[in-house]
């Protein structure tokens, strides 16, 4: 038997679903897909609220001390120390210009102009802290953002920290399946799948790749992805 657990909507658990299970076993098998379910979604809502909180300190030293401070630089190591999974972390301007890019590997990514990516102008324009979807990222691989306002006596722009969605959601995910018959899918709302306890199903997108169109799953995944509470 192998049980799959699928989570859709960017880091939000919908469903699960049970495969070769006798009705003997689907009670306690029931009780457990829940509870991993459960921790699930609060391992992986606390791990977001962990770098959001971070991040929302980095901002406020920025607003403080300036945008390119020496201050704000150090707290920004900081947070990549506690977060060492974290690809790369970035001060961007309201005009959507890098002034701070971290670790010193990026550092190339300084004075450029990313005001036409569409989470850099969702950012801009919402003020507001964001999580975003997949993408892919100048850095050079495909990522999630993480980004929190930075006030002065006005609005300065905003700290994004990228990461691979995978990174963060293994933290949370491989302890609760190892040694268990349970496989975990996380995908966004469009079916791309962002994370899966099978390495080579993430990227794959649950309605149009060719393994996934049966019509029942079809119709589970549609029902899912319209449905935010499952």
């Amino acid at each position: 038997m192998r049980t799959s657990t699928f989570i859709a909507a960017l880091f939000i658990v919908i469903a699960v679903f049970g495969v070769g299970c006798t009705e003997e076993s689907q009670p306690s098998l029931q009780e457990t897909r829940d509870l991993v379910l459960r921790d699930a979604i609060a391992g992986i809502n606390g791990e977001l609220e962990s770098v959001k909180a971070s991040i929302g300190e980095d901002a406020r030293v920025l607003g403080e001390t300036g945008l390119s401070s020496t201050a704000g630089k150090e707290a920004m190591r900081q947070t990549l120390l506690e977060y060492p999974w974290a690809e790369s972390y970035l001060v961007i301007s309201k005009d959507g210009i890098v002034v701070t890019a971290l670790p010193e590997n990026y550092i190339g990514l300084v004075e450029t102009d990313f005001s036409f990516q569409p989470q850099v102008q969702r950012a801009v324009r919402e003020q507001a802290p964001l999580t975003s979807e997949v993408f892919n990222m100048e850095e050079g691989f495909h990522g999630i953002t993480q980004s929190y306002p930075v006030f002065g006596t006005d609005y300065q722009g905003f700290v994004s920290i990228a990461y691979r969605p995978e990174a963060l959601i293994d933290r949370v995910v491989a302890p609760l399946t190892n040694g268990t018959q349970y496989d975990v899918w996380v995908a966004q709302t469009d079916g791309r799948v962002i994370y899966d306890t099978t390495p080579e199903e993430i990227g794959k997108n649950l309605f149009s790749d060719p393994a996934y169109q049966s019509p029942a799953l079809q119709e589970v995944f549609s029902r899912i992805a319209a449905e935010p509470s499952g």
